[in-house]
């Protein structure tokens, strides 16, 4: 199967559009989209028209890690950017789609010594013994991978054994020198006694929708989080030479976390990182043989 030619493909749609927040996280600066889409597709972006309900998905990845994914939904004549990365961050999961690109994520705890001398996956595991460790909204850069269920009462997860899971930066991140300082200040503390710990993710969308105050169609995988860092590296974008910090923490569950250079301190093992993100996650197609179809 061979890739469409995706800078015919993308037809001028993204002209004199701005890079948004979480492309700027990992580094995809450049003058307007239409630059950006033009670039990536010259520098060996792939992708598959005529997929699960897109005319087009398709992505690149640089080799600092960072991806950019690009999606044209059938019926729409936008194509739409998706900022993701090559998390080394897994865990075992059930994903269930509430959109064309946002998901459902349950994490679950990887499998016990037990089960892995016995040769059993997680998902073959009775439920008593698949430790729930958090549930959030996060867009998918494979979403054909996942089932797509818009309506309560049809859903079908597919769980995944080692998903890639991260996070963008949507926002200017806020950097705290070390959890003591977190929970001393206003954020951390409410400006009382008690003190939040610092690992946090919350999906806001996923309570409106158990609310009934929306529907899944409507909801955005935009999260609140706070992350202790344990790994810091700054990276350089090779399709547009700027920099990025990958970083390696803890939210309610290890994750990866892309965020742009200009931080207002710089983050280091045992910073707190906290603000706006869209978590995202990948099946692992783009680092696949093959693709769709």
């Amino acid at each position: 199967m061979g890739s469409p030619d995706l800078t015919d493909a993308f037809g001028g749609a993204y002209h004199r559009r701005v890079i948004s927040h979480d492309l700027h996280a990992l580094g995809f600066d450049a003058p307007d989209l239409d630059a950006l889409v033009n670039s990536a597709a010259e520098a060996g972006a792939v992708g598959v028209e005529d997929v699960g309900g897109f005319d087009l998905l398709a992505a690149y990845t640089d080799p600092s890690g960072a991806r950019l994914a690009l999606m044209k939904q059938k019926g729409r004549e936008e194509m739409e950017t998706m900022a993701s990365l090559v998390a080394p961050t897994t865990h075992p999961a059930d994903l269930v789609r509430f959109s064309p690109s946002v998901a459902l994520v349950d994490i679950y705890s990887h499998a016990s010594l037990a089960s892995m001398l016995t040769g059993e996956s997680v998902l073959k595991l009775p439920m008593t013994n698949r430790k729930h460790l958090a549930r959030f909204l996060a867009n998918v850069d494979d979403p054909v991978e996942v089932p797509l269920c818009p309506e309560p009462g049809d859903d079908t997860p597919r769980f995944v054994e080692h998903l890639r899971v991260g996070a963008v930066a949507n926002q200017m991140l806020r950097v705290f020198e070390a959890e003591e300082e977190y929970g001393r200040s206003h954020e951390g503390s409410l400006g009382s006694e008690l003190q939040f710990a610092a690992g946090t993710l919350i999906s806001p969308w996923l309570m409106e929708i158990n609310a009934g105050r929306a529907t899944r169609d409507e909801a955005s995988a935009v999260a609140e989080m706070t992350m202790v860092c344990k790994k810091v590296e700054k990276r350089t974008n090779a399709l547009t030479g700027a920099d990025w910090y990958r970083i390696v923490g803890n939210t309610s569950i290890p994750m990866t976390l892309a965020a742009p250079a200009n931080l207002p301190r710089t983050p280091h093992e045992g910073s707190v990182v906290t603000g706006q993100v869209v978590p995202v996650v990948s099946t692992g197609t783009w680092e696949g043989d093959a693709l769709w179809g």
